[in-house]
């Protein structure tokens, strides 16, 4: 189970890493995980929708319990396994690690996806000015 984990681990962070992914998000992190399970024969049991809403409100607790993450809008989700998604706006960068500090000490979290934003620091991308194709490209 622990291996698994790790490798989960792994398989996250070399998605993170690879250029030709961009961004993650919980489809793309999903579908991986399903294609690591294909090919080296490892079948969990599925989660059931209860054992799902239990692991969320858990996790909802713990933040709800914190005191300045209680006053947050930070929207949970849960991916097979015990993963755990966190989206949604924080006040300050330190409100990012202490999220994902609180959400790994709940029983039953795996794995954390920390999509947590943070207004003027984190931005929206905007398409920039200039040739639709690298200079190397045109010839």
């Amino acid at each position: 189970m622990l291996l698994a984990a790790g490798a989960g681990v792994g398989l996250l962070l070399g998605y993170v890493a690879g250029e030709r992914v961009g961004r993650v998000n919980s489809r793309r992190v999903r579908r991986a995980l399903g294609r690591w399970r294909e090919r080296h024969g490892h079948r969990d049991e599925p989660w059931t929708e209860e054992e799902a809403e239990q692991l969320e409100r858990r996790v909802l607790d713990a933040l709800r319990r914190d005191v300045v993450l209680g006053r947050r809008a930070i929207r949970v989700g849960i991916l097979d396994g015990g993963i755990v998604e966190l989206t949604g706006r924080v006040a300050h960068a330190s409100e990012v690690a202490l999220a994902a500090t609180v959400v790994r000490h709940v029983a039953g979290v795996r794995l954390l996806l920390n999509h947590l934003l943070v207004p003027g620091t984190d931005a929206e991308a905007r398409p920039v000015e200039g040739p639709s194709r690298p200079l190397a490209a045109r010839g």
